[in-house]
């Protein structure tokens, strides 16, 4: 088997029962409801102006009807034709203009629509817990928001119009047939039940293999960024071959999926494509049939073959908007399922603190059904520092995203100042708390606006002393244009410890009495780790300072540590009680000096090297 095929089994099999019947095709209906506003007028307005042009589509053909009835009976005159002419050409313009102005008013509504649901998607992505989001992939938000409800276009300014007035216009043309003569009338519309019936097959069929799309589409690209991300390494170690395996492979499982999604719908998708316009195979001999046996007249034979032979064209629409509705269906499946997540919880409650400690009481916490904290209990005062340290994977960010709640404890407590963050609002605990990530994000604007990002109200002053305070100001005031340099996406202009220092500022300026720091100086070079520690030390003033750390000479000073083992508090207590206690703290900066103190290249190898040579 190739990896394409174990590539594309995996994606089939892995589909869940519920998965494997197909898209829900209601769904862009059901969100375009909830989203429709006061826009409910307008959209039945623009299906009646649509409903109008599809039946100012058939004059031409009533009238190229009465004109041949005419000439069958002798009564054609240039009077006859030039009005019957007319009248088609009037028929032909209101047609195009109805359909226009039915197109552009259904637009609206699409627009309007598409707002209201990005909207709603952003707003309730806002009061979702930050931990949603580190479960998923980036670009899976901005599909949400941004991505599936542009796909509903196609459903509000297309598909409703143009196949509501179809549809209309089909039944209310079949009743007038049926009240001309019931059996003609029967052999116009016999193929076009069975036509429906296999598109919806077709349809049932091909949605089947929509998940499987869906995943195989987002593995492909995700593929793709990876290769296109990572080539500086593949070039480096010469893999270029064994690193586009899988990319190759995520394409080649996509057009298997997409062929064999073809192969299940379009034979029939085809089929009514070409049933439905084909009555006139059965119009005629049924006609012909009549009309030997004397109980139909010739006039009326014209009319069906004229006028019952096209109008179900009209139908053909429908079938490029089917075409694509299971990708719609989809998408707009998983913006319902976005705002179907419960938001967090807040309780709007804008409380007083007595002051700023941070306590943990008998908390656990777990990611899925594992817990990762068992119990932890501590006390971080107000103007002290808590160092948070430990072996990868303890527990210690953890710990670290509770205080700002950016997920909420199982058992037990979080609580500023004695008030647990659950029952105060959220509002309240975000001008509270301040967080410098290890990752730091900057956005695309300048520096001042990134620093200023922590208080839009700050004067550039206050922009400066934070950014003094940071150890920042003089490595941008080296930069051509100071403050005022935009630095691009993300910030990657700057080194890590330049874009980590400009996040410290932007905590600084934020002014929050309590700040968190996850291994804020990861990035920062040994010239000005000293600066941003002397930083972080004014910090504490009157705050309340939580850092975790693995570079442990920087929380040497600090007024308590936390040794986090397996989500427990091992060991507790200043630097030097740490130490005589010899137990994990006492290891750890035992591992920390000697990976300090090891040479890159041992002793004993530049006499090799010497004697070698």
């Amino acid at each position: 088997m190739s990896l394409a095929e174990a590539s594309l089994a995996e994606t089939t099999e892995s589909l869940t029962p519920e998965a494997a019947q197909g898209p829900d095709y209601l769904a862009p209906l059901r969100l375009m409801r909830g989203h429709l506003g006061d826009s409910s007028a307008r959209l039945a307005f623009a299906i009646g102006l649509a409903t109008l042009g599809v039946f100012a589509e058939l004059v031409p053909v009533w009238a190229v009807y009465r004109l041949v009835a005419a000439a069958v009976a002798g009564t054609l005159d240039w009077p006859l034709v030039t009005t019957h002419a007319a009248i088609a050409a009037l028929g032909v313009i209101v047609g195009f203009a109805a359909m226009g102005l039915a197109l552009g008013q259904s637009h609206l509504v699409a627009f309007d629509v598409i707002h209201r649901v990005r909207l709603a998607a952003a707003r309730h992505m806002a009061r979702l817990p930050l931990g949603y989001f580190a479960e998923r992939p980036s670009g899976d938000a901005k599909k949400q928001v941004v991505d599936e409800p542009e796909k509903l276009e196609a459903i509000v300014a297309h598909g409703l119009p143009e196949g509501v007035s179809s549809v209309a216009t089909w039944l209310a043309v079949s009743i007038w047939l049926f009240a001309v003569d019931w059996r003609m009338a029967l052999a116009a519309i016999v193929l076009t039940p069975v036509s429906f019936v296999l598109l919806g097959i077709g349809m049932k069929r091909g949605g089947t293999y929509a998940t499987a799309y869906q995943r195989a589409n987002a593995r492909m690209n995700a593929a793709i960024v990876e290769y296109l991300a990572g080539m500086p390494v593949v070039k480096v170690f010469n893999r270029t071959r064994d690193s586009f395996a899988e990319t190759s492979a995520a394409a080649r499982a996509y057009a298997d999926i997409e062929t064999r999604w073809a192969r299940a719908y379009l034979p029939l998708g085809g089929a009514f494509y070409m049933l439905v316009i084909a009555n006139i195979v059965v119009i005629l001999p049924v006609g012909l049939m009549l009309v030997k046996a004397g109980t139909l007249d010739l006039p009326t034979l014209l009319l069906f073959v004229i006028l019952g032979a096209n109008y179900s064209q009209p139908l053909l629409k429908l079938f490029n908007q089917f075409h694509g509705l299971a990708h719609i269906a989809m998408g707009s499946s998983a913006v319902t399922d976005l705002l179907a997540q419960e938001p967090q919880a807040d309780s709007g409650r804008r409380v007083i603190l007595r002051n700023h400690d941070v306590a943990f009481e008998k908390v656990r916490f777990g990611y899925g059904q594992n817990d990762v904290l068992h119990g932890v209990g501590f006390l971080a005062r107000t103007g002290e520092v808590t160092a948070l340290v430990g072996p990868s994977g303890s527990g210690k960010s953890t710990i670290a995203a509770l205080v700002a709640r950016f997920r909420d404890v199982r058992e037990g407590n979080v609580s500023i100042g004695g008030v647990d963050v659950r029952d105060m609002a959220i509002d309240q605990l975000m001008e509270t708390v301040a967080f410098v990530f290890q990752d730091t994000f900057l956005f695309s604007d300048t520096i001042a606006a990134n620093i200023r990002f922590g208080n839009p109200d700050a004067s550039d002053d206050q922009v400066r002393a934070a950014a003094e305070a940071a150890r920042a100001h003089d490595f941008i005031m080296a930069l051509d244009h100071g403050y005022d340099t935009p630095l691009g996406e993300q910030g990657r202009t700057l080194s890590g410890g330049e874009r980590q220092r400009i996040a410290i500022a932007r905590a600084i300026l934020k002014d929050a009495p309590v700040i968190v720091l996850d291994e804020a100086t990861a990035f920062a070079d040994p010239d000005n780790e000293a600066a941003i520690q002397d930083a972080i030390a004014a910090l504490t003033k009157g705050r309340t300072l939580i850092v975790v750390a693995h570079r442990l000479h920087t929380i040497m000073a600090a007024d308590q540590i936390l040794c986090i083992d397996r989500g427990h508090v091992a060991e507790r207590g200043r630097h030097r009680q740490l130490l005589e206690q010899n137990g994990l703290y006492a290891r750890l900066w035992e591992d920390y000096l000697h990976a300090r103190n090891t040479p890159l290249r041992p002793a004993n190898a530049a006499t090799i090297t010497q004697e070698a040579v």
